[in-house]
């Protein structure tokens, strides 16, 4: 899990990136010309296309600080995602969690230690490079209106959370010496939206980047159960298996019920 940036932070954190820019621009590169990898230009949506080549679970989790992990079982990486936090988070994370796969040999060694933060901070940068590169030009290219709004259209053109668009701006800004764009980043960095939605519909701009999507998919633990049970159909195991995953499903739809949300099921 990443740490949380703030106004306060901020400034550190842009340090760090500097620290892992040059190696994070070689791996973005290194991954943007894999052919095998990825053949269009990189979206923020195709990071959930390449995530399910491994078997993406997608899962609703009311935790606004749990955006997603990697599971390891047997050397098989499997990745989440919460799909409960709005469309743009999950966007970002996943680009986050594919650095976690492709580049981190550290963080999987079970143990908490610095290499740990450094390899989550890289991750970050690595998301940001893949999906915000020209952002600085859109934004200057932007007509002049609240600065706030000019943020949310740089977040609908480019699929990202407010902050991640906010810390690339800083950077842009320092590297610039363009004290005035700072200081007015700062400024706005720390406030909440309980209105983005509506703040979104108002510009003209798509609300469902800044809502939940509600997925619910395990497609690849139900796929992995079949398969056993064509393998060994004699192992009774498999139904007691089934029986706990339909389980956790309708654990979910009774959630979904309560809290009045529309959990979409993905086979």
């Amino acid at each position: 899990m990443s740490e949380i940036i703030t106004s306060n932070n901020l400034d550190y954190v842009v340090k760090k990136n500097r620290e892992v820019r040059d190696e994070l621009l070689a791996q973005t590169l290194k991954f943007r010309t894999n052919i095998s990898i990825i053949r269009n230009s990189p979206s923020a949506l195709y990071s959930l296309v390449i995530l399910q080549r491994f078997g993406l679970l997608q899962i609703p989790i009311e935790d606004r600080y749990l955006s997603g992990a990697i599971f390891v079982k047997n050397q098989k990486f499997v990745p989440f995602i919460n799909t409960a936090l709005p469309r743009a988070n999950q966007y970002f994370t996943a680009w986050h969690e594919i650095y976690h796969i492709v580049f981190d040999n550290v963080s999987f060694n079970h143990f908490i230690n610095v290499e740990n933060a450094v390899e989550e901070r890289k991750a970050e940068c690595f998301a940001a490079n893949m999906i915000l590169d020209g952002l600085d030009k859109y934004f200057v290219d932007l007509p002049e209106m609240d600065f706030v709004n000019k943020i949310f259209y740089c977040m609908s053109a480019f699929q990202v959370p407010y902050k991640a668009i906010l810390i690339y701006l800083y950077e842009y800004a320092i590297d610039s010496k363009n004290e005035l764009l700072a200081n007015n980043i700062k400024e706005i960095f720390d406030l909440k939206f309980d209105d983005l939605p509506k703040r979104f519909r108002n510009l003209g701009l798509d609300d469902n980047l800044v809502t939940p999507s509600y997925v619910l998919n395990v497609a690849c633990l139900q796929n992995k159960l079949n398969e056993e049970k064509n393998r060994n159909p004699d192992i009774n195991y498999h139904l007691e298996n089934e029986e706990y995953l339909n389980g956790i499903i309708s654990e979910f739809n009774l959630i979904s019920k309560k809290d009045n949300n529309e959990y979409r099921w993905n086979n």
